[in-house]
């Protein structure tokens, strides 16, 4: 397809268009020009809003043309790793990981790259990852496909392991910055402290300081046993690897509670928070903070009856994550998708459509602190689209026909 000059307007024409933001409209259209959103909505509208300019139309037929899809939580580095089924314990699963994740940076680029094109290919548009070394975060900012968001350095260390980490981490963050400016990257870098399991509160400080940090928080019963008693698997574990000292104590309070005064200072991305009571629910909503959930995943895990609906009504910003590889289904086609999570909240627990649509979209790019009115389909924001088939003669919202089929979500063509 012939490229369309920047000073001209690319009309894509669709049987619906939806955003999270209020627009919706069927049939639709969504103007472009230079890689931004000029109009969305009928069509009729939208060709009065760019009659003066030069205008160039694609009909793209029976789809819906939605934003494209944000993943807040994601393990890039381990996409060449593939499905795993479940050990049967959280720490057996660990030892899955570190026992599988690429190390030599040939094959930790090449998976990173793999995870950025499934991604793109599923329809996700910008992307927050956990990245286990530096060199996976460069990987990530000098790729060839440059999708936007955060790519979060992970980092290790506990009791008094974690001041040393901490002062390690912010200089490889520094550095890690530098060249993101240098390379005109759209991705920003941060730390993720991995979990209170094994990351001190030094290092959670020290990401505090830092822009949108992230870790992982109110994952597994196993983790609450640990924070609460400093016993349990997690304990036995830093007995075996050598990592623990007597600075290690119980707290006597949950994962949540013990970190609340650090999560009060910044914007932080919480992945999963499957086990949270009702005083968690109530410490995070007086603060900033994002829940990335990834229902796909906790299900993998064992763990039910997540609060994602508690959390939002007592305003906490919910969004989506894939989490890694290892914990899709064999059998998902599109297992760097956030469609299939999305699909998963609707047919098991009957969440609205325009819920879903709005924690795919508008409430990840909250989460990964994006530019405004991105992951919508109003002027001005970045032309980062998608679209799924849906049957155009059908009454029913086609949104909701997009969650109840099997129709992929696609990258539409629209940067032009």
């Amino acid at each position: 397809m012939p490229r369309v000059p920047k000073r001209t307007i690319t009309l894509h024409l669709a049987a619906a268009v939806r955003d999270a933001a209020g627009h919706a409209a069927r049939p639709g259209a969504v103007a472009v020009r230079a890689g931004r959103i000029l109009a969305a909505g009928p069509v009729e509208a939208v060709r009065r809003q760019v009659a003066d300019g030069a205008c160039v139309e694609r009909d793209h037929g029976a789809v819906l043309v939605l934003p494209a899809f944000v993943n807040a939580h994601a393990h890039l580095d381990l996409s060449g790793v593939g499905p795993r089924p479940y050990p049967g314990t959280f720490v057996d699963w660990v030892g899955t990981v570190l026992r599988e994740r690429p190390t030599e940076d040939a094959v930790l680029r090449h998976a990173v790259e793999t995870g950025l094109a499934a991604s793109h290919a599923a329809g996700t548009g910008w992307l927050g990852d956990v990245a286990a070394t530096p060199a996976a975060v460069r990987a990530r900012l000098t790729a060839p496909l440059r999708l936007p968001g955060v790519s979060w350095l992970e980092c290790l260390g506990i009791g008094a392991a974690a001041v040393g980490a901490a002062a390690r981490a912010t200089e490889a963050l520094r550095s890690l910055a530098a060249e993101a400016a240098r390379s005109g990257s759209a991705v920003r870098v941060g730390l993720q402290p991995h979990a209170p399991y094994s990351a001190g509160r030094t290092l959670y400080e020290a990401a505090a300081a830092t822009g949108v940090p992230s870790t992982h928080l109110a994952e597994t019963p196993e983790e609450c046993e640990f924070v609460a008693h400093a016993s349990g698997p997690f304990a036995e574990l830093l007995q075996r690897l050598g990592k623990w000292d007597a600075s290690i104590a119980p707290l006597a309070t949950t994962p949540v509670r013990a970190l609340g005064a650090v999560l009060e200072r910044a914007p932080w991305v919480l992945a999963h928070c499957n086990y949270l009571d009702d005083a968690d629910v109530a410490l995070l909503a007086r603060t900033r903070v994002s829940v990335a959930y990834c229902p796909v995943a906790s299900e993998y895990f064992g763990h039910r009856g997540h609060r994602y609906r508690d959390l939002l009504a007592a305003g906490v910003n919910v969004c989506l994550g894939t989490d890694s590889i290892l914990c899709q289904p064999l059998t998902e086609p599109e297992p760097h998708g956030i469609l299939p999570q999305v699909r998963r909240l609707h047919v098991r627990d009957g969440t609205r459509a325009d819920l879903l649509l709005e924690m795919a979209t508008v409430r990840g790019a909250r989460a990964l602190g994006l530019e405004p009115h991105a992951a919508t389909l109003r002027s001005g924001a970045p032309a980062r689209l998608a679209a799924a088939a849906f049957d155009a003669n059908d009454p029913t919202d086609p949104l909701l026909q997009v969650l109840e089929s099997d129709a992929a979500l696609r990258p539409l063509d629209a940067e032009s």
